[in-house]
């Protein structure tokens, strides 16, 4: 993927995107003198009307095949984005060999943060629930007016999950 500045932002798409207007204004440019030709030999008097037709079913025909590879990845990352506001961290998100390069990337970057997300929040989970029984053991040392070594190990071992608590909350997303 090139890195372009100002204006050529993401260079690779809008090269692509430039060339497939040229390809487009030099398939219509030949329709057009086809058209013209057809016109001169059956003398049709509404040539106009039917260029300007053929060239609205042109371009809507390559447009819609042109925008399909962007426009359903698009659609399919908002909805990963919000299964994955809904809580969802198990979104699994592929696109197709003919899609967008670019939005490959965006999805490989989603998919890093699904799996990020899905793996602190299991830490977290984990971690919390040792960190309950923990808590539970404690409690149950201070009713029976344990030692203070019994005590100190019981909180030794909280410093432990709070710091795997810490670490999960903090960790960040690998590329």
């Amino acid at each position: 993927m090139g890195k372009g500045k100002g204006y050529l932002n993401a260079a690779g798409p809008q090269y692509r995107f430039i060339i497939f207007l040229i390809f487009l204004l030099i398939a219509y440019t030949i329709l057009l003198r086809v058209f013209q030709k057809l016109a001169e030999i059956v003398q049709l008097p509404v040539f106009l009307p039917v260029s300007l037709v053929t060239l609205l079913v042109f371009i809507g025909i390559v447009g819609v095949l042109y925008s399909h590879t962007f426009a359903g990845p698009i659609i399919r990352i908002r909805r990963a984005l919000d299964r994955l506001a809904e809580g969802d961290t198990t979104v699994n998100l592929r696109l197709r060999e003919s899609d967008d390069p670019m939005l490959k990337d965006l999805v490989a970057s989603i998919s890093r943060l699904c799996e990020h997300t899905h793996n602190s929040q299991s830490l977290v989970k984990e971690t919390a629930q040792e960190l309950f029984k923990e808590i539970a053991a404690l409690q149950d040392s201070v009713h029976r007016s344990a030692g203070h070594a019994d005590i100190q190990k019981h909180l030794d071992s909280l410093r432990k999950k709070q710091d795997l608590l810490d670490k999960a909350i903090k960790a960040p997303v690998k590329a």
